[in-house]
């Protein structure tokens, strides 16, 4: 059953990133190289990932409301960009070595993606500016301070430097916790975590049933006068007292 799957979502998902290439192309021509960051953008951004969240098998539930600001959440999968995306049309920030993905590398590139080189400070710097440029304009950002993809099974502290662009933008910080649940446990094929490549997981995960992604939405956070230390403690937190209690299915 689980080759079925894959066969049957392949193509299909195969030929859907190709439409994919050419609703961008024909954006840019229509809308310009900002299309996303038009109100048409940023629907055309969440409709294409619900249809494919739907295709590689995510449910998706949600519960409280997004807001428009910097959204920060724990970080399981590539699939948690494709599920965000679908409720928020969000921005993402990407490390730069997207980039050099072939063929797939483009689509991040052509619709918005913020790229950070990692250990460079000065590009931390810069990065935060085009962030906070970004959010005053009306985009909503989305980060996953953890800086890389965990297990699942708690969250790991939040790094800071980001949450700069949000305090100097004065938007709000809402803190998001996604969990992946399959037969009422974590699920465990979500996770993009260890020394599994990407090639192989994407396999695992067309091959697999579909699986429960439960977004909590917390309180958004506005305080003028906190530094980014603090901030991103709060945002820890809050996403860890999400972890603690029970999901709720609300569609």
């Amino acid at each position: 059953m689980g080759w079925f799957r894959f066969f049957i979502r392949l193509p299909l998902v195969l030929f859907y990133i190709l439409v994919g290439f050419l609703i961008i192309i024909l954006l840019h021509l229509l809308a310009g190289k900002s299309w996303f960051k038009t109100r048409l953008g940023k629907n055309v951004i969440s409709v294409w990932m619900q249809i494919l969240s739907f295709m590689i098998g995510l449910r998706i539930y949600v519960e409280g409301k997004p807001v428009t600001g910097l959204l920060v959440a724990n970080h399981i999968s590539w699939l948690d960009i494709i599920a965000l995306g679908s409720i928020t049309g969000s921005r993402f920030v990407s490390k730069d070595d997207v980039l050099y993905w072939p063929v797939i590398g483009l689509l991040p590139k052509w619709s918005g993606t913020f790229f950070l080189k990692r250990g460079s400070a000065a590009a931390v710097s810069r990065l935060n500016v085009e962030i906070q440029s970004a959010l005053r304009d009306g985009s909503t950002v989305a980060i996953f301070p953890e800086g890389r993809t965990m297990d699942g099974r708690e969250v790991h502290p939040f790094f800071s430097a980001l949450f700069q662009a949000g305090i100097d933008a004065g938007v709000p910080v809402q803190p998001v916790a996604i969990r992946y649940i399959r037969n009422e446990k974590r699920d465990q094929i979500a996770s993009f975590s260890g020394d599994i490549t990407f090639l192989v997981h994407v396999l695992s995960v067309l091959k697999a049933p579909s699986v429960n992604v439960f977004f909590h939405f917390c309180e958004p956070i506005l305080e003028r006068d906190i530094t980014r230390k603090e901030l991103a403690k709060k945002c820890q937190n809050s996403v860890t007292k999400v972890f603690e209690s029970e999901p709720q299915y609300h569609e």
